[in-house]
């Protein structure tokens, strides 16, 4: 009987390392379906394994203290059984467990990780955000200044434009005026050379009246020199005749 209950004993346990064992295969693939699918997570899974062993191994160990003047050596054996089993249980939920607490912190750390990657591409985003909004406002007060600069250009360019108006216009005015001088210095000029020419015509008929008039002169002259003469000539004659006549 001994040997049966050895058997029965390691069957149990076998079943509760096994039971074990499909909670630990249970908990490491099926630890992201079941949570959404209404069953225990893998941490929960674990800690009632957990508590469930250390309850058996207690309850064991009392019910082995209450029979040991009791019951036979078969009844402690099958009972040291089961509080064997429920030790290993209780060590492959540890161990379970121990790996699920690993994995956590594993997948912490990479979070972690990730959020210090994420932390410094944020950063550097907002340098570069920074950046660019001091590009866009420098930009913006560059196009404000070409715009004001554009403007005076624009009102320049404007005054230029009427500027030049207003000179071609008094080019054009002066030109005409120097026009009309010049078409009166041609016709002064005209008259002057007739004015010369008619000048030294008359100089010309000039010299020659006096020219006339002195020779007019003269011949008078000589005229009245012979007329006194004869005149002198004819009062001799005369008193002659009246001295011969007395």
């Amino acid at each position: 009987m001994g040997d049966v209950s050895g058997g029965s004993s390691c069957n149990t346990a076998g079943s509760g390392c096994n039971e074990a064992g499909g909670d630990l295969n249970s908990m490491k693939c099926g630890s992201n379906s079941d949570s959404f699918m209404g069953h225990p997570s893998p941490k929960q899974t674990a800690t009632n394994i957990a508590q469930k062993a250390a309850h058996e191994a207690e309850q064991a160990y009392g019910t082995q203290q209450s029979a040991a003047a009791e019951v036979s050596h078969m009844v402690k054996k099958q009972l040291a059984d089961r509080a064997y089993a429920a030790a290993k249980a209780a060590e492959a939920a540890l161990s379970g467990k121990q790996q699920i607490v690993e994995q956590l912190e594993a997948e912490i750390n990479d979070a972690e990780s990730v959020m210090q990657q994420a932390t410094d591409s944020i950063a550097s985003s907002q340098n570069n955000l920074h950046a660019a909004h001091n590009s866009a406002k420098k930009a913006h007060q560059l196009f404000l200044a070409m715009e004001a600069i554009m403007k005076l250009a624009k009102e320049n360019l404007c005054q230029a434009k009427n500027a030049a108006t207003g000179a071609q216009q008094e080019f054009d005015d002066k030109a005409q005026l120097m026009e009309t001088a010049q078409c009166r210095i041609d016709t002064l000029k005209k008259r002057l050379c007739e004015s010369r020419r008619d000048l030294q015509n008359i100089k010309k008929s000039a010299y020659k009246a006096v020219c006339a008039a002195a020779e007019a002169r003269k011949k008078a002259s000589r005229e009245r020199r012979t007329a006194v003469r004869r005149g002198r000539r004819k009062r001799r004659i005369k008193h002659k005749e009246a001295v011969a006549s007395q």
